[in-house]
């Protein structure tokens, strides 16, 4: 990515605060200012949909003796340093990292009383914020001073007790990043090997979970960031393997521990965010519509100006989604059309690449609302641009729903000279990325079948024959992980009767 796009990016991820902040340190710097020339480009451009082409096009224009690329570069350095310093009021852990580096200046500058003052100061507040690294670097940082000044005034006894509080706090640190490599593992397997889909697939994590019990059962103090990444395992692992009701538990108890330790969230709380988010998807599956809105309530509450945009469009877009699923869900396409068409453009639109299979599910939804209505011009135009959002990711489930919704539209007004070469490309490339699922195969099934073109009699006779693939699709709690989206056996039963 060039310097201009990258600052393209930036400039349309901050907040009106952070570009209020930005506005009053420049104009601290007296002088014409090339890099504020471009800024002023960005940032009347529409919010996440700034053309790489045209800025550097408007930009030659107001500033033709300038670089771009030197003044993107240098534009980027100028904002992220606004930014640390925006986020080291707000941020706890920006917040300690600038203290860390206050108790090394006054090291270095010979001033040991006031350097350990502050760094008391700092090792209280990480323990407040159980920050383990950083309660670590103090007790590093002591050790050092003391080691540089020849140990004065302190007894054998004190210096072994802070080395030993120092190992036990790398001993935290360990048991924390082994839940960590557990959890990014089984995220790694769940992306490149495709959703569990089978019992046989549920066993390939099993080594993971055998590990994951381990770390819990160890004998190290559970502190809240290895409590948080052990019931984000659970919960992530539950839900991938279709233990809906596990799943649910975990992710409630996982929201019980957010909120009962407010002062620990990140900022943005992304790990917040993906428990409500997760307990909503579960809440989805299993179709408990009615206790969906007091989890879009607490996202709500996370969606605050302080946030960065990126992070607020995210929140809105899976405000949009859910609330979209629980409409279409219950069949009440019309209320569905008027909840899309209230949507901020820029939320529907902005910052599709923070996240790809969000944008794609916001589109796949606000297809369904039309399609609902048989208003398949309007439906098609949001599914295909589900799918092209979603091309490098097409083998995600959500990425196969919106093929599958595609597919559907062709057939109902009755493309199929299109429709045939869309099959053919759909099953060549997804038996390539493994077996298609049930809900897969009587979609295809259906379609081939073309039910209009029958007689009643025949409609009966085909019908009947897949009646014991329906039935198994319904019982099959692996299917729900297409079927959450939209009931295609239901549709395909609908298409025979």
């Amino acid at each position: 990515m060039t310097n201009c796009a990258t600052i393209i990016r930036l400039v349309n991820s901050l907040s009106p605060s952070e570009k209020r902040h930005f506005r009053m340190t420049t104009q601290k710097q007296a002088g014409s200012k090339d890099y504020l020339s471009l800024y002023d480009i960005i940032e009347k451009s529409h919010s996440g949909e700034s053309d790489t082409q045209q800025v550097v096009a408007a930009f030659a224009k107001k500033q033709p003796n300038a670089s771009i690329e030197a003044t993107s570069k240098y534009l980027i350095k100028v904002v992220t340093d606004c930014l640390i310093e925006s986020k080291t009021e707000k941020d706890n852990e920006f917040n300690l990292y600038r203290r860390l580096l206050r108790v090394k200046i006054l090291q270095e500058r010979s001033l040991p009383a006031a350097a350990n003052k502050e760094l008391k100061k700092l090792r209280d507040r990480s323990v407040a914020l159980q920050h383990h690294l950083m309660q670590y670097l103090t007790f590093r940082l002591e050790l050092n001073q003391l080691s540089d000044q020849r140990f004065p005034g302190i007894t054998d006894d004190y210096l072994v007790e802070t080395q030993m509080k120092a190992k036990e706090i790398l001993r935290m640190v360990h048991n924390i990043e082994g839940h960590y490599s557990l959890y990014e593992l089984l995220k790694y397997r769940l992306i490149h090997m495709g959703k569990v889909v089978s019992d046989a697939d549920k066993r390939k994590l099993n080594d993971l979970l055998l590990s994951e019990i381990s770390l819990v059962t160890g004998k190290v103090k559970n502190s809240f960031e290895s409590r948080k990444l052990h019931l984000l395992f659970q919960s992530f692992y539950f839900t991938d393997i279709a233990d809906h009701r596990s799943a649910l538990q975990s992710f409630n108890e996982l929201n019980r521990l957010f909120e009962q330790n407010p002062d620990l969230h990140d900022h943005p709380p992304t790990d917040y965010y993906s428990a409500l988010d997760g307990i909503l998807d579960v809440l989805r599956m299993v179709r408990k519509y009615d206790q969906v809105p007091f989890y879009i309530d607490k996202l709500q509450r996370i969606n605050t100006g302080s946030s960065p945009e990126y992070f607020r469009y995210l929140v809105q877009k899976t405000i949009a989604i859910y609330e979209l699923s629980v409409l279409t869900g219950k069949g009440d396409f019309t209320a569905a059309i008027d909840y899309v068409e209230k949507i901020d453009p820029l939320v529907l639109k902005s910052y599709h690449l923070v996240n790809i299979e969000k944008q794609t599910e916001l589109f796949f939804y606000c297809a369904l609302a039309h399609f609902g209505k048989k208003q398949y011009k309007k439906a098609h135009r949001f599914i295909q641009s589900a799918i092209i959002d979603n091309r490098g990711n097409a083998s995600e489930m959500i990425g196969k729903a919106a093929n599958l919704l595609n597919m559907i539209l062709y057939y109902e007004i009755r493309d199929f000279e299109y429709l045939q070469y869309q099959m053919r490309s759909y099953q060549r490339y997804f038996k390539q990325q493994g077996a298609l699922t049930k809900c897969e195969k009587l979609v295809l099934k259906t379609i081939q079948a073309k039910p209009y073109n029958n007689t009643s009699a025949r409609n009966r006779s085909l019908l009947a024959k897949m009646e014991p693939m329906i039935k198994t699709i319904r019982s099959d709690k692996y299917e729900d992980q297409l079927m959450k989206y939209f009931d295609f056996a239901e549709w395909a039963v609908g298409k025979f009767k």
